[in-house]
């Protein structure tokens, strides 16, 4: 089918992956800053706010990122 000035050609539909940084290691001293802060938090390393910051920092956040992510 030919297109002619008055029909529109169909756009081109393209998708894009959501790039998250992957197998981060933690660092040693964010290691020790995340288990400071699990003191302040019933369940320490096992609640559902330090589990959600360690996933974060995984991904690639800062450690004040991650714990605003985790808040919410």
């Amino acid at each position: 089918m030919a297109y002619g000035s008055n029909q529109m050609k169909p756009k081109k539909i393209v998708s894009f992956e959501k790039k998250i940084k992957k197998n981060i290691v933690l660092t040693e001293s964010n290691m020790k800053k995340l288990k400071e802060h699990a003191k302040l938090h019933k369940g320490g390393m096992k609640s559902r706010h330090m589990k959600v910051m360690v996933k974060k920092m995984k991904e690639g956040f800062t450690f004040s990122q991650a714990h605003k992510m985790a808040l919410n």
